[in-house]
């Protein structure tokens, strides 16, 4: 494996991460655009998803961890983080010799590391795609008509905060 070869495969796999990052994003928007939707004028909701622009991988985890029951996903998420984070801050120079030239033996160790965590960015992005899907057609729904109370969703929701008199 030459040097260019090597970093090229570095970015590919790192580029799987970033989609991750851009799905949990997503899903953020998403959630947070319903949750708007479903409380209307009865409060201000001055959250959405650009709040999460330029947020950390694990500051996403966090926004997704708050608007999700999904604890396994999150733990993956999680560890997927820590790999990631391995990779992308000390898995270059970890193929380093002394004098910046690819240490050729740990470079061929390594790209297995890079291929299982593409694969597992793969899967965390369908993942992700999933859980969102649970509340989709809700959204989609709510974007074309008012959430009021005489939506069943919010009645419920109302319903589970209203104290009795």
């Amino acid at each position: 494996m030459d040097t260019d070869d090597f970093y090229l495969r570095v970015a590919h796999a790192l580029s799987g991460c970033q989609l991750v990052e851009q799905e949990l994003k997503l899903y953020i928007t998403e959630a947070l655009d319903l949750a708007k939707k479903c409380i209307g004028d009865r409060m201000p909701f001055k959250v959405s998803g650009e709040n999460y622009a330029d947020s950390s991988l694990e500051r996403l985890i966090e926004a997704f961890r708050k608007l999700s029951d999904n604890d396994a996903l999150v733990t993956e998420l999680r560890q997927f983080k820590d790999e990631r984070n391995f990779l992308s801050h000390k898995g270059i120079t970890h193929c380093l010799d002394y004098e910046g030239e690819l240490f050729h033996k740990t470079a061929v160790e390594f790209q297995d590391r890079l291929e299982a965590i593409q694969s597992e960015a793969q899967r965390l992005r369908n993942a992700l795609h999933e859980e969102a899907n649970k509340f989709r057609g809700h959204l989609m729904v709510r974007r074309s008509q008012e959430c009021g109370l005489n939506s069943p969703q919010c009645a419920w929701s109302a319903q589970k905060t209203t104290r009795p008199a």
